[in-house]
């Protein structure tokens, strides 16, 4: 009966959840067999035909913590945590835009759209199906033991859907409705990011300079009128500008940058950076809700411009190895979260009766970066690379 009962107040509290998940982030990218070398005073690491930007990787790595913390703030009632950690999302979508150009311009005319999505869901799915299935095991569990009648038929829709990144409208309340994603709410940005991710690929042929300006104006112009969302059927739309106006901005960054004299214009980025980061922190964990108009300064203003001045940032090694490792965990911290966070706080109320967030945010902290380290080691990138051998391995030599 106990435990029965310490699951129903957790199931009640749940259900609450979904209504104050609000904007989230996006995923995160990394290159992989890269060596560091040093350019224009920025160390960087350097593949065949990428640039991997060490300090972009602490700055991913610093958002995914400051969504995890304004998603605690909201789900365990205390609103002053990271109170503006949501807008973390805008930088993750700006880092993208610059990361994918960076990765792909090169490779714009010989990969295929197909090809494409294949690299993008191998780098993303492995992890969103672990999530969906954390999830789908603790809505089962939930379910059974506070009999709440929650059908069978509707967690595996909610589970499929989730494994195929697809949004579920007008989902149940009762498993966790109107969010397009009932099983992961934050999963909604992972949609969108992919969407965002096709559109630009099917227009790479375009002049990309001139194609990222135009998304961009757009798709800003249409966030001013509809607002920030997409989380949920209602703001389904919504979604669209919210991404496209940070990704493409992240684009047009890209190559900006690549034709910065570096030299020139080093010194200003290297300290403008450390003042944008300062800024960050500020904004995200403020006590204070920013106005919308402070929101679209961050996302279209400040947020690129601190992903502008990050390749040009000199770190330690110790630094290094912090930014890296930060940037290796911050898609697994995003995506997991939620799931890790259910099981916490549902174990938690069912074996003391009630929640204590005090003792519950170290907890759960911990617990979805020690889930976030293992999952990336044990089961991601092991996963990721046979994957890609697989790939790699059915496909013909290229002609020569």
């Amino acid at each position: 009966m106990m435990i029965a009962a310490g699951f129903r107040r957790s199931f009640a509290s749940e259900e609450q959840l979904f209504g104050k998940i609000g904007t989230q982030q996006t995923a995160v990218e990394a290159h992989p067999n890269c060596k560091p070398y040093k350019s224009g005073g920025a160390h960087m690491m350097a593949s065949k035909d990428t640039e991997h930007y060490i300090a972009l990787d602490g700055v991913r790595g610093v958002a995914a913590i400051s969504v995890l913390f304004f998603h605690l703030g909201r789900w365990l009632d205390l609103p002053w945590l990271a109170t503006n950690g949501n807008l973390a999302v805008d930088t993750f979508f700006t880092l993208s835009g610059f990361v994918l150009a960076s990765a792909y311009a090169e490779k714009m005319h010989r990969l295929s759209l197909w090809d494409f999505v294949l690299i993008r869901a191998i780098r993303l799915m492995p992890v969103i199906v672990l999530a969906t299935v954390i999830s789908a095991l603790y809505v089962l569990a939930r379910s059974l033991l506070t009999q709440q009648g929650i059908l069978l038929s509707d967690i595996a829709v909610a589970a499929t859907l989730g494994i195929l990144n697809a949004p579920y409208f007008y989902a149940p309340h009762h498993l966790g409705g109107p969010q397009l994603f009932p099983l992961n709410g934050p999963q909604f940005s992972l949609f969108l990011e992919v969407a965002s991710n096709v559109f630009w690929w099917t227009c790479r042929f375009l002049n990309q300079v001139v194609f990222a300006v135009a998304a961009g104006i757009v798709s800003a112009i249409s966030l001013v009128f509809m607002g920030i969302g997409g989380d949920t059927t209602e703001t389904f739309w919504h979604g669209f500008p919210h991404v496209g106006s940070s990704f493409f901005i992240g684009i047009l960054l890209f190559y900006i940058h690549r034709n910065l004299a570096a030299e020139r214009w080093s010194v200003y980025f290297k300290t403008s950076f450390w003042i944008l980061i300062s800024l960050m922190m500020i904004m995200f964990y403020t006590p204070v809700e920013a106005s919308f108009s402070a929101k679209l300064i961050w996302k279209l203003l400040l947020a690129p411009a601190l992903v502008l001045a990050g390749p040009h940032v000199d770190l330690t090694a110790f630094q290094r190895s912090l930014s890296k490792y930060s940037g290796d965990i911050s898609f697994p911290i995003y995506a997991l979260h939620y799931p890790i966070f259910c099981w916490v706080n549902g174990i938690y109320q069912m074996l003391l009766g009630s929640r204590n967030p005090h003792f519950e945010i170290p907890l759960v902290t911990l617990a979805v970066v020690l889930t976030s380290h293992f999952a990336l080691r044990l089961y991601d990138k092991p996963l990721r690379y046979h994957l890609s051998q697989a790939v790699r391995a059915g496909k013909p030599p290229p002609s020569t």
